[in-house]
């Protein structure tokens, strides 16, 4: 087996990365228009042709297939946990851990007005969970009752205290609906369980690609199970992080990737208290993801402009709020746009760094006083301040010509009391799109994973 041919299926571009396994080079990166909107195989044909070109019939025939897919925007779901600081928060976790995008979340009771907010959603997996284990009952119980009898009717997963699992199940059962019970999310405090949550949504995810239009055929083309590309991106990130034992890696990072719509930030390192705070709340995964559905250069570039201060945009760019507010709108309502002059380009570089800051900070952890005598401070979230690394992905910042000056927007500022956030950042970029390419191949050969990923990944 020499070369693998590596493609991720997306809602804008279906991506392709060939790889020559023996040289550990990138023999192709690119993309062609998606087609999952009608048939996922246009695409893909149009992927193999360029494949087949750069390595030829018989190589193109023997190489490995590997597939990942993000297509409308990967799973949508909702979490229903008991206190948003705890079993709410660590769903949400498990969830975009899996590669799913949450667009509701709920805590304490379900209540007559959130089932009917639950129930007008487009939620494709419902995700109830709270409850420590020997822990509360009753108020996941009268939870399990008002989904029983409401409208809903996609697959729901119990996560919660186990007590309950099999009475939620044949409950929810009864009423119609498809129920997974698995282990209990957050078992005990300070204890994060999503490894069996997670693979469930997987599975869950598998089955819908499936039913996607042109799916049933496309993955015969592929000899592995379709990956959510979140999930590749993670497998890639902790591979970067912790290298192999031929390859050293990178040490503590993190990944920025500004996209139309969204805004993902991932970080890899082990949470550590700052200047001997102590934590609380939920414990924070090695390798964690979060997803900002309200920052993004096009669809949501107007929930940009809520998180910035416009005087200082428009005093920056030299413009009125009139032309701001028109230049944003152009955007939102059409996302195939491209600046065609500098000032459109400063647009777009504003929206970006906007972006980047907002998303950032609401993926990091605090610092606070604690107001006990035991403790000065507690900790909230993730310790970042010691990772310097900060890794560069998507359109706006692969082809910008000072990408550097946006990744910045993730350092710690003077005005951001108790954000733990680097001071000062070493800014890269993923020139390639080699990350869910990474992420793919390192289940066949780590080391190859890691090399592609080095040369692609280049300090900006």
């Amino acid at each position: 087996m020499k070369h693998a041919i590596t493609v991720d299926f997306g809602s804008t571009f279906t991506k392709i990365v060939v790889i020559d396994l023996e040289e550990r080079e990138i023999l192709l990166s690119d993309r062609v228009a998606s087609s999952v909107g009608t048939d996922a195989a246009i695409g893909l044909n149009r992927c193999f042709q360029l494949a087949e070109t750069v390595i030829g019939h018989e190589a193109f025939e023997k190489a490995v297939k590997l597939a990942s897919s993000s297509a409308a925007g990967g799973l949508r779901m909702s979490v229903i946990g008991l206190t948003n600081s705890l079993s709410t928060l660590a769903g949400k976790s498990a969830a975009l851990g899996a590669g799913g995008k949450i667009i509701a979340n709920y805590s304490g009771l379900m209540t007559g007005e959130k089932v009917k907010d639950l129930e007008g959603s487009k939620t494709e997996i419902v995700l109830l969970c709270g409850g420590y284990e020997r822990g509360n009952t009753s108020m996941v119980w009268k939870n399990t009752q008002m989904l029983a009898h409401s409208s809903v009717q996609v697959p729901i997963i119990y996560s919660g205290n186990s007590a309950l699992g099999k009475d939620v199940r044949k409950t929810l059962t009864a009423h119609g609906k498809q129920c997974f019970t698995v282990e209990n999310i957050i078992p005990e405090l300070g204890a994060l369980n999503v490894e069996p949550t997670q693979n469930v949504i997987r599975n869950l995810f598998l089955e819908r690609i499936t039913d996607m239009k042109g799916f049933r055929n496309v993955k015969r083309a592929f000899d592995n199970q379709f990956v959510p590309t979140p999930v590749a991106v993670l497998t890639a990130g902790e591979l970067l992080n912790k290298g192999t034992d031929s390859c050293q890696g990178l040490g503590p990072l993190m990944i920025v990737d500004v996209g139309g719509a969204t805004t993902d930030v991932y970080s890899f390192n082990e949470n550590k208290s700052y200047e001997g705070a102590k934590l609380v709340g939920l414990a924070e995964p090695f390798g964690k993801r979060t997803v900002e559905g309200d920052l993004g250069m096009r669809e949501t570039s107007s929930g940009v402009m809520k998180e910035n201060d416009v005087d200082a945009v428009i005093s920056a760019l030299a413009i009125t709020e009139d032309q701001l507010r028109e230049a944003v709108d152009n955007r939102t309502q059409n996302t195939d746009f491209l600046p065609d002059n500098e000032l459109e380009k400063h647009i777009d570089d504003m929206i970006a760094k906007a972006a980047v800051y907002a998303a950032s900070r609401r993926h990091t952890g605090k610092v606070m006083p604690s107001y006990n005598k035991s403790c000065q401070n507690i900790q909230v979230g993730k310790n970042l301040s010691e990772v310097s690394k900060v890794i560069g992905t998507g359109g706006i910042l692969v082809h910008n010509p000072n990408p550097s000056e946006i990744l910045k927007a993730v350092e710690r500022q003077s005005a951001d009391k108790g954000i733990l956030l680097p001071e000062a950042i070493e800014p890269y970029l993923d020139t390639e799109y080699v990350l869910f390419a990474a992420g793919l191949l390192k289940e066949i050969d780590e080391d190859a994973a890691i090399e592609i990923m080095m040369k692609s990944i280049r300090r900006c």
